[in-house]
């Protein structure tokens, strides 16, 4: 049975500064979370995925991995924006209130088709 990947709390907590990389203090100026649409690999649908960019560099620790590509490349494995989808990005200070609003780690505005 498959269950659901957890990159919307893995990313949000990346954001949020639960995770902290030895070699560079996570600053939280400049991250955003990103909540859109990717083309499953798997299958070719899409779904609903949540990562982090900061500047020109992406960052996925969604199923306890810990993906950190240019964002080009992960856009394009991705799909994304897939089929037209909007991507939503919030920074640090948004990602506490959307919380706090619909108590949950997201999605909060994007309706992913799964």
């Amino acid at each position: 049975m498959k269950t659901k990947g957890d990159c919307y709390e893995a990313n949000a907590r990346f954001i949020l500064g639960y995770k902290i990389d030895d070699d560079e203090k996570i600053k939280k100026e400049g991250y955003k979370l990103i909540h859109g649409v990717t083309m499953n690999t798997t299958d070719g649908k899409a779904m609903g995925h949540c990562w982090v960019e900061k500047d020109d560099m992406v960052y996925d620790y969604s199923n306890d991995k810990e993906v950190k590509m240019p964002k080009e490349i992960y856009y394009e494995l991705g799909h994304i924006p897939f089929d037209g989808h909007k991507l939503y990005k919030y920074d640090w200070d948004e990602v506490g209130k959307m919380m706090i609003k619909h108590k949950s780690w997201g999605p909060w505005e994007s309706k992913p088709p799964r």
